[in-house]
């Protein structure tokens, strides 16, 4: 019943398909407008009976948990083995660049993986379009307890009243983590500070900032990404710690240009300019280094802090395990007397791993038994967590002595959890977030002034919203 992943040439989907589906921006891909039915459409199979496995069935697993990682699934792939004679997975490693457009082109092809890893804004567009299956009866018939996990995550995974996966790892602890160097510290002859305020990571971020004719030598911090999704990621993230908010509470109209947003990105503009001598140096100072290499600034005492997420623990056990260190929570705008600190839930990285509608019905309660085992089960997806020093979406899992154990400021990391804010997002939001990133850029390349940028993106963005609300009603 298995069979190896077609080639983007043996796919059914027709190239002006593809693009009808993803929408190519100028600068990046997109997500097109969809015929948004936010549950499966009329006629079309729901959640189908329920069928045993076949005797033999390979479930092909198409993931991103790369790195060390991928010997931590293959292990868990293994005793998933043991417990279903007959199933056999498929560990599927792809490689990031490209994701989203190789993940678009599998899903609505003929022959697509049983099981496929998704953000949540993918996940949303993809029930919207009826292109996977919904697993609410799975989860009753199996009576899992989802109050196991925590509201904000399982909530992550659920459209039109119905989940479509489980969540592993957290949405949350992706924006909200701020993470100190105290070597630097220390070999400065300085008392270490963790910023609570934007203010205080200025005066910081200066005092450790060196610039001289090749650019950054030294980062004392820096408050934007590098690429398109950096860009748009790091602004969101700042906002939601300026009051600020990316929809209107009715997610009929954009919220991120207000007064909040246009003092961020100001803010974002100026620090970059006058503190770390502009973009482009940021950009050229973390160029190279990839995710999770021991080249990155971060484990080689030339960046001092560091926003990160949650994988981040897994990485420094790996790469610099002597590292001195501190965290706390993301600064917040201390001239904004409404203004708390707080991380995003479910904006873009909510991790979920849905089953495509073409999947054959006999095959899907393999797909289902392993989306359990990865995101359920203790000793499938809370060890994998646990294995990485990351939280899990179950809270039992993150009781455990071990992580309090292993890292000294656990504490500090679930309270981060407990700032983040669940965002509501439209299945269309991977589009007005394109739009987004676009003003962002234009925005820190000095192509636009920050109102005029966030001006045009509310255009473009709001019409995407407009359109999805008048197919929808």
């Amino acid at each position: 019943m298995s069979g190896k992943i077609p080639s983007t040439k043996q796919l059914s989907l027709s190239r002006r398909d593809l693009l009808r589906m993803m929408g190519m921006s100028a600068a990046g891909m997109a997500m097109a407008a969809c015929a948004p039915i936010v549950a499966p459409a009329p006629g079309a199979p729901a959640v189908d009976a329920p069928a045993a496995a076949p005797q033999e069935v390979t479930v092909r697993f198409w993931n991103v948990w790369g790195a060390a990682r991928e010997e931590l699934m293959n292990q868990i792939a293994a005793r998933f083995e043991e417990e279903h004679p007959g199933i056999t997975v498929e560990n599927l490693v792809q490689p990031f660049e490209n994701r989203a457009e190789n993940l678009f082109a599998s899903i609505a092809s003929s022959n697509p993986p049983e099981v496929l890893m998704a953000t949540r804004a993918e996940l949303l567009q993809f029930a919207n379009e009826g292109l996977i299956v919904p697993i609410t009866e799975y989860i009753e018939r199996d009576g899992l307890d989802l109050s196991a996990f925590y509201d904000a995550e399982i909530g992550n995974m659920m459209s039109g009243g119905e989940y479509y996966s489980l969540p592993m790892p957290t949405g949350g602890g992706v924006t909200g983590l701020q993470l100190v160097n105290l070597d630097m510290f220390e070999a400065a002859g300085m008392e270490p500070v963790i910023p609570e305020t934007w203010q205080q990571l200025e005066d910081v971020a200066r005092e450790f900032t060196i610039l001289d004719s090749r650019g950054l030598v030294q980062v004392g911090a820096t408050v934007t990404g590098t690429t398109l999704g950096g860009f748009v990621g790091s602004f969101f993230a700042w906002l939601y710690c300026n009051n600020g908010q990316i929809y209107s509470d009715d997610l009929r109209s954009t919220a991120f240009d207000s007064a909040e947003g246009v003092e961020t990105l100001e803010w974002m503009v100026n620090f970059t300019n006058e503190i770390n001598g502009g973009i482009q140096n940021v950009i050229d100072f973390f160029a190279g280094p990839g995710e999770a290499t021991a080249a990155q600034p971060w484990y080689n005492d030339t960046q001092l802090i560091n926003f990160p997420n949650v994988s981040i623990f897994f990485h420094m056990q790996t790469y610099r395990p002597d590292m001195g260190w501190d965290m706390g929570l993301r600064p917040y705008n201390g001239n904004n007397p409404q203004a708390v600190s707080q991380g995003l839930s479910g904006e873009e990285f909510a991790w979920s791993y849905v089953i495509p509608q073409a999947v054959p019905v006999e095959r899907r309660e393999a797909a289902f038994q392993w989306i359990k085992k990865i995101a359920y089960d203790m000793d499938g997806g809370c060890w994998f967590m646990q294995e990485q020093l990351r939280p899990s979406p179950i809270r039992a899992c993150n009781e455990d002595p071990l992580y309090y154990n292993e890292n000294p400021h656990w504490d500090k990391v679930l309270r981060s959890l407990e700032s983040d804010v669940s965002v509501n997002i439209l299945p269309v939001h991977t589009r007005v977030r394109d739009a987004v990133a676009q003003g962002v850029q234009s925005a820190m390349f000095g192509d636009a002034s920050p109102v005029d940028a966030l001006a045009q993106a509310a255009t473009q963005a709001q019409a995407i919203i407009d359109e999805y609300w008048s197919t929808t009603g």
